[in-house]
């Protein structure tokens, strides 16, 4: 299973997700998307965020932010 680093929906925290899908490359760009599903994940001291939501995200970029995540 390949892994990414996007940002949660709901916490907006970077978590690791699970890649599902890979769209189709558009020639001009060299980005992809996807579909990923969200990790559970802590979002402080004992506390988890619930979301394991799908969503459409990046999964092939040559850039990334300050955080590790793909843009």
């Amino acid at each position: 299973m390949e892994e990414v680093f996007v940002y949660c929906t709901t916490c907006k925290n970077k978590v690791k997700a699970i890649i599902l899908t890979k769209h189709p490359k558009d020639p001009n760009s060299p980005k992809r998307e996807g579909m990923v599903r969200i990790l559970q994940h802590n979002v402080g001291f004992r506390k988890n965020c619930d979301n394991t939501s799908q969503i459409k995200a990046l999964i092939e970029s040559d850039t990334k932010d300050d955080k590790g995540v793909l843009n």
